[in-house]
């Protein structure tokens, strides 16, 4: 009866205190990246479209489904994996360097793109927009005079960290594209310093003057440059796909940062009858669950890879459901194939052993939700360091396609599913990541509605965005410092020198006495 009491009056307080806003036009621009992002995205704007929000998004990925209070803008031709080198066998380094041309010129054909005029022409309350990738938009956005917002389908980057009114730590934040370790050696810390400084360079230099040159050149942006620098810092909200409580390790975040990691993960639905009559034939030995996301086409892996795959899977006693386009003349008979799968009702099966994944930081968000321990094969930039994160936590192992080979992977998926401390840990994560004062869809609906109400609320930007590097990290006060304290103490030097030289100079001086 207490608790009841204390539900309700918790209610009540939320209800005085929230104040009601009137449902806004928003606009989200997210037409390039691939289509794991537009979830991210999209799993915002299904939340602000409960709300009666109406949501206009402009995207590069076909819609699948109508959905109320939201229309969408489909700009074709920005698939920029079909201009990529083969993901299973380039670097991440190669992969880097192809894309960045190609983002300029997407991000231009997406503002030059027909179904935009209209768009541009309308009147918002606000713009929320994809962070990466969208700088050709900036002068849009500026054309409209209201609130903007950016969002991360990753974590913050440090090239990104003044969007966010954040700073950037790297003497303890391993960055994205290399497999370091929390917490940092000095050389782990040299290392990580300097690779994130050239990033940051490359992304204000290289990246941004590319994206406002390529703009510029066909006359579809300004030719005033400071208009972007200017936007890229006055946004009011940066939503990042994050997990606060789960980053490792923590970090300093201002009031302008919202996590919203999770935020499309869901409950675990029933199985279509098929599905679900083929993994109850697999028994008490469960079944595995392969799939390379939405980006990667597993097709395209070389053949050697795919004979390993096949062989391994033949051995085991699990049944494997593989997300594979097309079929395969020797697909053993425990194994399924199919070009899509509900993949959240699937992690949820208290039948599935295990989930072999490409390591998109969605489908690891989704493995802790539904805490099921995974083996990481990664394939794209970022993809590495979260599995290498997994494995450095303990709930999952991770296999390079270079090192693949049938002893190796058989090894490490029998390791993974033996290991019952693996799920206990995971168990634990997943523990953790619903431990919240709120679900991540509500939150974000507070902040993105607490924006509409203050008009931008620019009271809770902080000035680090603004503030040079040397200042905010007081550069200039501590060469002031360690100046005046080396030059007091070469003064403090030379003095007990000419003090010490003077006292001796008088006592080893000759007296009148002993020169008579």
């Amino acid at each position: 009866m207490r608790w009841s009491v204390a539900a309700l009056v918790a209610m009540v307080v939320l209800v005085m205190v929230v104040q009601e806003v009137d449902p806004a036009n928003i606009l989200f621009l997210a037409p390039t990246g691939p289509r794991s992002h537009k979830n991210f995205f999209m799993a915002i704007a299904e939340v602000l479209a409960t709300k009666n929000h109406t949501v206009t998004f402009v995207t590069g990925i076909e819609a699948s489904q109508n959905r109320t209070n939201i229309r969408e803008v489909f700009v074709p031709g920005m698939d920029v994996y079909k201009y990529l080198p083969n993901l299973f066998t380039s670097n991440k380094i190669e992969i880097v360097q192809a894309m960045m041309p190609l983002l300029a010129k997407f991000c231009t054909d997406a503002l030059a793109y027909e179904g935009m005029q209209s768009v541009k022409e309308e009147k918002f309350d606000l713009v929320m927009l994809s962070g990466f990738g969208t700088e050709c938009f900036y002068s849009l956005v500026d054309k409209f005079k209201v609130p903007y917002i950016f969002m991360y389908s990753l974590s913050l980057a440090p090239a990104y960290a003044d969007m966010a009114h954040s700073t950037h730590f790297s003497s303890m934040v391993p960055n994205l594209m290399f497999d370091l370790k929390y917490p940092l050696t000095f050389t782990g810390r040299m290392f990580n310093t300097l690779h994130d400084t050239a990033g940051i360079y490359y992304a204000y230099y290289v990246i941004f003057k590319m994206m406002v040159a390529e703009c510029q050149e066909r006359k579809l942006c300004p030719e005033d440059i400071s208009t972007f620098y200017r936007m890229r810092v006055n946004g009011s909200l940066v939503i990042l796909n994050s997990v606060e409580t789960l980053e490792i390790p923590i970090r300093p975040y201002t009031a302008t940062v919202v996590h919203a990691g999770g935020i499309h993960c869901k409950p675990a639905q029933p199985l279509p009858q098929e599905l679900e009559d083929w993994i109850a034939e697999a028994g008490n030995a469960g079944f595995i669950f392969f799939s390379l996301g939405s980006t990667v086409k597993a097709s395209t892996m070389p053949e050697e890879y795919r004979r390993v795959l096949v062989e391994v899977f033949a051995s085991l006693k699990q049944r494997v459901l593989w997300k594979w386009e097309g079929t395969m003349e020797d697909l053993p008979p425990n194994v399924r194939l199919t070009k899509w799968l509900p993949q959240q009702d699937i992690l949820g099966d208290h039948r599935l052993r295990l989930f072999i994944t490409h390591g998109g930081l969605l489908s690891i968000q989704e493995a802790t939700y539904h805490g099921v321990p995974v083996l990481g094969i990664p394939v794209h930039i970022d993809q590495h360091h979260n599995i290498a994160q997994v494995q450095r936590e303990g709930w999952g192992r991770f296999v390079y396609w270079a090192d693949l080979t049938y002893d190796t992977l058989r090894q490490q998926i029998l390791e993974v599913i033996q290991d019952t401390k693996m799920r206990e840990v995971v168990t634990r994560r997943q523990t953790v990541m619903k431990d919240q004062p709120v679900p991540p869809g509500q939150w974000v609906t507070y902040w993105v509605e607490y924006v509409l109400r203050h008009h931008g609320a620019l009271h809770l930007r902080s000035p680090i965005a603004t503030m040079p590097w040397y200042e905010l990290y007081n550069v200039d006060v501590w060469l002031v410092v360690l100046v005046v304290s080396t030059l007091a103490v070469i003064l403090t030097f030379i003095s007990l020198r000419a003090l010490l030289y003077a006292v001796y100079t008088c006592l080893s001086a000759p007296t009148k006495h002993k020169q008579q």
